[in-house]
C-alpha cells in the first residue's frame, strides 16, 4: 500500500534496484535521486500510478533504463539520467500529463515523443549528434505551454555551431531559458521568446558582444554568463538597456578586458 518512497543517495548491491520495486503498484512517488544505481529492473512497468519520478541516479557509468516509462501514463514529474548506455532507447510519447521533464535526449528517445506533450511547463533537452534540430523544432513548437526550456550539449556536438537555428519566439510563456550550446553569437533578440525575464549561457564561445541584443529584451531580470559563454574581450551596455534587469552574472574566468556601461543602462 506504500504510496511515497525516497530512495535518495542509497548504494545499491551490485548496483542493481531489486526488481521487488515493481511490487509496490500503488507508488505515485518514487526518488531515485543521487542513488548508486547501474541498472534498472523491468519490472519498473508496473508502477502505472506514479505522478512522480526522479532517476537523476549518481553514476559515474552509463545506466541501463528499460523501456518501462512508456506505461507510467499518469506522470507528472520526471527526471532522467544524466548518462544512460547505449542500448536504452525510450518511448516516452504517450506521457501526455507530463509537466516537468528533465533529461530528454534525442539519442535514446525521439523528439517527435514531445509533440503530444502539451502540458510541459518545464523541459531540458540533451542534443546528440544525429539531431536534426528542424524536426526538434517542429516538435517543440506545440509546447505553447512551457516557460522553462534548457538546451545541453554532448560534447560530441560541441563542435557544431548552431547560431541561427534557434527560433524559440513562439514560446509566448516562455520566462527562463538556458543554452549550453556552441554558437559564434547570439540569436537576434526577434528569435527569442518576447517575454523572457531569466536567461543562462554556458560554454556557448560567443566571440561577438551579446549585450546589444539581450539589453533590447524588455522583460529580462536576470543574465547568466558562465564557463566561456562569451570570449570576446569588450562588452558594451548602451543607454536604455535592460530597463529591468536586477542581476548578471559572469565566471571569473572570462577574459573580458573591457567593459563599458553608458549611463542609464
Amino acid at each position: 500500500l506504500l504510496r511515497v518512497l525516497d530512495l535518495s543517495w542509497v548504494k545499491f548491491e551490485g548496483g542493481k534496484l531489486p526488481s521487488i520495486i515493481g511490487g509496490l503498484i500503488h507508488l505515485r512517488y518514487l526518488s531515485l535521486y543521487g542513488a548508486v544505481v547501474s541498472h534498472l529492473p523491468s519490472t519498473m512497468r508496473n508502477l502505472k500510478l506514479l505522478l512522480y519520478l526522479n532517476l537523476s541516479v549518481n553514476n559515474e557509468e552509463p545506466i541501463h533504463v528499460p523501456n518501462v516509462l512508456k506505461e507510467m501514463i499518469q506522470l507528472r514529474y520526471l527526471c532522467l539520467p544524466y548518462k544512460m548506455d547505449d542500448k536504452t532507447k525510450l518511448e516516452l510519447g504517450d506521457l501526455v500529463n507530463l509537466e516537468y521533464l528533465s533529461g530528454f535526449s534525442t539519442q535514446h528517445s525521439s523528439v517527435t515523443d514531445l509533440l503530444r506533450m502539451t502540458k510541459l511547463r518545464y523541459l531540458t533537452v540533451s542534443l546528440s549528434e544525429r539531431c536534426n534540430f528542424e524536426t526538434l523544432s517542429s516538435s517543440l513548437r506545440e509546447l505553447r505551454n512551457l516557460e522553462t526550456l534548457n538546451f545541453l550539449m554532448t560534447p560530441e556536438t560541441y563542435k557544431v555551431d548552431y547560431m541561427g537555428e534557434f527560433v524559440l519566439d513562439h514560446f509566448i510563456h516562455l520566462k527562463e531559458l538556458g543554452l549550453a550550446v556552441r554558437m559564434s553569437k547570439i540569436p537576434d533578440q526577434h528569435q527569442l521568446p518576447p517575454h523572457l525575464t531569466h536567461i543562462y549561457l554556458f560554454y556557448c564561445g560567443m566571440e561577438e558582444d551579446p549585450m546589444p541584443i539581450l539589453e533590447k529584451l524588455l522583460h529580462l531580470k536576470s543574465v547568466l554568463l558562465r564557463y566561456k559563454a562569451f570570449v570576446g574581450s569588450r562588452m558594451v551596455c548602451s543607454k536604455g538597456g535592460f530597463p529591468q534587469l536586477c542581476a548578471l552574472g559572469i565566471s571569473e574566468e572570462s577574459e573580458l578586458e573591457e567593459w563599458i556601461v553608458e549611463e542609464g543602462s
